[in-house]
This record gives C-alpha cells, sequence and structure tokens, in this order.
C-alpha cells in the first residue's frame, strides 16, 4: 500500500516545531545568566558539572563570552579550559582537544603553571580515549614537568594516576597496581578536605577494584570497590557510581553468580540508555553477552556481544574487553552450529591479539624509559660513585629483563600463529573426503597412474584409512601389504609415488592428524596424560609422539592442548 503524500509533510512540522521549542528554551536559559558574574558563573559550573555536565557547558560559554568582552585573558583561558572539561565528559574527545590547544598558548603567556597542568592532563585524557595513548603519554609528562612546579602532592598525584591506567590498559598490572597504591598512601597522608583529594581517591579505589579484577583476583577487588561506593553517593555522583557498580557486576561474574551479575548489568543498563550516555553501553553489553554465555543463552549472548563491538566501532572506544568479546561469539557461534562465523570471530581474536601484542610491548618499554628510569637518573646524579655503580648494574639488569621479554612474547606470538593455523588445517581435514578415480588421483600427484593394479591399492588405502587400521600399535608395513593383498615392495613404491612421502611419514601423519581432530573436539582426551594419548593414535613412546607431533605441526602436544583449553575456557 503506497504512502499518503501528506505524512511527511506532517513529520517535518513536528520536528520544525521541536526544534523551534528547543531553541527557544535555550535562549531563554541564557537570557537568564545574562546577570550574572564570571565568578556566579564558575560557581553555577562547578556545583552542576558532575551531575548535569550539558548544563556545566552552557555556565561554562556563558561565562567565556564575558571574560571575551572584558578582554580578559586569565579568565578566558580558565573558561574555555572549564567548557574543553565539560566536553570531554560529554565524550567529545576531539573537540575538547581543540578547545585546549587555546588554553595552553595563553596559559603558556601567563605562566600559569596550574592551568598549563590541568590542560596537559586533559589533553592526554582525550587523546587516551581516542585510542592514541603514545600521544597521550607525551602530555601526561607535560603535566607532570608543570604540576611539579605546582609543587602540590595532588596535582602530580593525578598525573601519576593517568600513567598508571596507561600501564593498565597496556597489560603492566603489577606496576599499576604499585602507582596506585602510593598514591592512595600518598593521599591519606594529606591534610586536605578538596574535591581534588577526594575526587582522586575515589578514582584510585575504583580503577584498583578494575586492576585487581583483570588478574582474576575478585577477593581484593571487592575490598576496593567497597571502599570506592562508600565514598560515591548515587545522587551527588552518578555516572562514577554506575562506573563503580559495573565493578560490581563484574566481580559477580568471576564468582560465578551469573543471574546476580546480568541483573546488575541491566540496572546499569537502564541508566545509560535513561541518560542518553551510548558510548558507557559497552561494558555492560560485554557482560550481558557473557553472563547470557554463560546461562547458555547463545542466541542473546551473540546479540549483545555484537552491540557491545558496534558501539566500540562507531565512537572510536578503546574496548579491552574486545578479545574476549571475539572469543565468546567464537564459541556462541559454535554452540548454535554457525562454523563459519566460528571461524570468523577466532580468526579476528588472533589478529587482535598480534596488534595488541606489539603495542603493549612498544609503549611499555617505553613507558618504562620515560616514566620509571628517567626520574632515577636524576636522583642518581646527587649520589656518590659507588651507588651510581648499583643503579648503573640494577639498568643494565632491566635492559636484559625488558629483552627477554621481548623474545618471549616473539615466541608466544608465533606459537599463537601456529595455532591458528593449525586450526584452519583441521578445518579442511574435517571436511568428507572425495572417492579415489583415476582422474583424481592423476589431478592430485605429479606421477599419472597407468596402472589398474595401482589405483586398487590406492582405493585400498582409501578403506585403510577410514576403518582407522593405522591406529593399530602393529600396523607395519608388512601389516597393510598383507591386508591390500600384495607385497611390501610393490606397496612401499606406490605410497612413495602417488602419497609422495616414505610409508613411516604416511602412517605418522595420519596419526598425528587423527589425534589433532579428536583432541579439538573430545574434551576428556584432552585431560589424558601424553602417554596414554600417544598409544590412543598408534604410537608405543609418549617420546616418539611428540617428536612426530612437532615435526608436523610445529608445536608439542602439550601446547596444543592448553591452547584448545584456553580457547573452550574449560
Amino acid at each position: 500500500m503506497p504512502l499518503k503524500k501528506t505524512s511527511l509533510p506532517n513529520f517535518s512540522l513536528v520536528i520544525s516545531a521541536l526544534i523551534f521549542f528547543c531553541s527557544l528554551s535555550l535562549h531563554a536559559q541564557t537570557d537568564s545568566l545574562q546577570g550574572k558574574s564570571y565568578e556566579e558563573l564558575i560557581g553555577l559550573y562547578e556545583n552542576i558539572f558532575y551531575e548535569n555536565p550539558s548544563k556545566a557547558t552552557i555556565y561554562a560559554t556563558t561565562a567565556y563570552q564575558l571574560a571575551k568582552k572584558n578582554d580578559d585573558d586569565e579568565k578566558i583561558a580558565h573558561a574555555k579550559y572549564n567548557i574543553a572539561r565539560a566536553k570531554y565528559s560529554l565524550t567529545k574527545f576531539t573537540e575538547s582537544i581543540k578547545g585546549l590547544d587555546e588554553v595552553i598558548r595563553i596559559a603558556t603567556e601567563l605562566n600559569d603553571n596550574v592551568l598549563l597542568y590541568k590542560s596537559y592532563s586533559l589533553k592526554g585524557n582525550n587523546l587516551c580515549d581516542l585510542n592514541r595513548d603514545d600521544e597521550g603519554l607525551d602530555q601526561y609528562i607535560e603535566a607532570r614537568k608543570y604540576a611539579k612546579l605546582t609543587k602540590n602532592p595532588i596535582h602530580i598525584s593525578t598525573v601519576d594516576i593517568s600513567i598508571a591506567l596507561i600501564k593498565k590498559v597496556h597489560k603492566d598490572y603489577q606496576e599499576c597496581i604499585n602507582i596506585l597504591l602510593q598514591n592512595l598512601e600518598l593521599l591519606k597522608t594529606l591534610d586536605d578536605q578538596s574535591k581534588e583529594k577526594s575526587h582522586n581517591e575515589r578514582i584510585i579505589l575504583s580503577q584498583l577494584a578494575d586492576t585487581y579484577l583483570r588478574i582474576n583476583q575478585s577477593q581484593k577487588a571487592e575490598y576496593y570497590n567497597k571502599l570506592a561506593l562508600a565514598l560515591t553517593p548515587k545522587e551527588e555522583f552518578p555516572n562514577t557510581y554506575y562506573f563503580i557498580l559495573m565493578n560490581n557486576a563484574i566481580i559477580q561474574y568471576q564468582i560465578k553468580n551469573y543471574q546476580q551479575s546480568m541483573d546488575i548489568c541491566t540496572e546499569i543498563e537502564d541508566y545509560y540508555i535513561s541518560n542518553n550516555e551510548s558510548p558507557s553501553l559497552i561494558t555492560p553489553y560485554s557482560y550481558i553477552g557473557k553472563n547470557s554465555y554463560r546461562l547458555q543463552k547463545f542466541p542473546q549472548a551473540i546479540e549483545y556481544l555484537e552491540k557491545a563491538l558496534a558501539i566500540s566501532d562507531q565512537f572510536n572506544i578503546d574496548f579491552s574487553e574486545r578479545k574476549e568479546t571475539y572469543m565468546y561469539l567464537h564459541l556462541s557461534n559454535a554452540e548454535i552450529g554457525n562454523k563459519e562465523k566460528a571461524l570468523e570471530y577466532s580468526i579476528k581474536q588472533y589478529e587482535l591479539d598480534k596488534k595488541n601484542d606489539s603495542i603493549d610491548i612498544s609503549l611499555n618499554n617505553r613507558m618504562h624509559k620515560e616514566h620509571d628510569i628517567i626520574p632515577l637518573q636524576e636522583e642518581i646524579e646527587s649520589l656518590d660513585k659507588n651507588t651510581k655503580y648499583l643503579y648503573s648494574a640494577s639498568a643494565i639488569l632491566l635492559v636484559l629483563l625488558i629483552g627477554f621479554f621481548i623474545w618471549y612474547k616473539r615466541k608466544q606470538k608465533l606459537n599463537k600463529i601456529r595455532f591458528q593455523q593449525l586450526l584452519l588445517k583441521i578445518v579442511k581435514l574435517e571436511q568428507p573426503k572425495e572417492k579415489t578415480t583415476l582422474e583424481l588421483t592423476e589431478k592430485e600427484t605429479s606421477n599419472p597412474v597407468t596402472d589398474e593394479n595401482v589405483l586398487q591399492i590406492l582405493k585400498d588405502l582409501e578403506i585403510f584409512e577410514e576403518k582407522k587400521l593405522y591406529l593399530r600399535q602393529d600396523c607395519t608395513l608388512s601389516y597393510v601389504a598383507k591386508k591390500l593383498k600384495t607385497n611390501t615392495s610393490y606397496l612401499s613404491n606406490v605410497i612413495n609415488t602417488y602419497k609422495e612421502k616414505p610409508f613411516k611419514s604416511y602412517l605418522s601423519e595420519l596419526r598425528i592428524n587423527a589425534a589433532l581432530i579428536q583432541l579439538k573436539n573430545d574434551p576428556k582426551l584432552r585431560s589424558y596424560t601424553i602417554k596414554a594419548i600417544a598409544e590412543e593414535f598408534g604410537f608405543k613412546r609418549s617420546e616418539t609422539f611428540s617428536r612426530a607431533f612437532k615435526a608436523q605441526t610445529d608445536m608439542y602436544p602439550s601446547y596444543y592442548i592448553k591452547s584448545l583449553e584456553n580457547q573452550k575456557i574449560t
């Protein structure tokens, strides 16, 4: 049935009316602020900032216009900073950065160290949220320089927390925890009741909980998360409260209270939807998906995990759960029989692993060099010669350790590549084989079949493979020749010519291929000892099995089994 022509103009009128009334509302709100002084506007901004950053932006913008009118550079810079801060809170990162460039220029001219520390720190936050951690680190290093000049320990603590969070994102978890705990102890010693100190305490406690969750230490995470919630009233700091509440959902997930975790995630989802905060939905969606998988609701798991990925892509968010999301999508699709999608997500998981390993190693090396070693070198200059030697030796040891770490990560990466390639090979092995014909045999080998006897032997070998007689420990060339009613020399020549390998290699390949497929599909078999597995597949000794497995796959059976276990999340 065709649409009525009148429907579209009516819709346009409704939209136009809405825009008109919203515009009137905005002008009315701005007009009501015209009599306010700069100081009053900044006071209103501070009071409403955490509750409603959109409204705070209006106060800061009006303050900026007033400062501009009076040609007051100091007030212009502070108002522009407040606008950029509100834009950051609204996840408008690029807009926030543009505003900060002017603030830094003016603050440099005014020699305002506090504003320079704040601006560089906020610029670093924006860049990190845009997945530009390397550039973000540059800004934090600048911010720390100016924070020291302010001689305010809370300012230095703020920058250290930001650097700790980069370390967390790039999996240097213990170093992140150390920095956060040191700064928590520092804040406890300060006789300061400022909002900035309270804010830092909330951030440290919630981030300690988050970091402990990433290394699966749920008890410590729960301890720090309770402290964070006690400092964060929902009515006063709703956004921070729901971030901390999300930690609770993850804690319940880790201790296997999947339904309780799901309920918390749903509450958080409702809050973010009602406040039109789409980017913040990424983590609750991810955990609704993972909880659904654990509760065997596989279609729902796929729906929410894909929603999380869509938000990450739409808003260009650095999504730390992306690797796990790919893994659960792989598993969920496998459970509903969608092998193509399962393989697609498995490959995406491997590719992300490869990319992240490279970034993590590079950035962690840089942070250790610039944030850990350089400040240490400044202190070394004031020490005596013997102590210098001690620090030099420590630095050399650190370099060796970093070198070993890089070598180890590269080896891990190579093993992951081999494992993924092996999975692709197994997919092909599991496909049904075509029956042997004269044409097929000639196509698959470089030696044309000219003898009907040879074709018969190849067909008999096919039956031998289908019946898996090669798994018998007494399977020898003589045994197979007897089964195929031929002699050993003739059979050996046929296998050499048409299978293009000696009998022993042919037999070993069949056994290892069978082991690869069955170990992948049978969790119970993976719990056997290597010796027992070797015997299952026709090998008399575990050493012979391991050598043959390594020769064919470039990895030992123990690593293959471990990789399968990690992938299946058993």
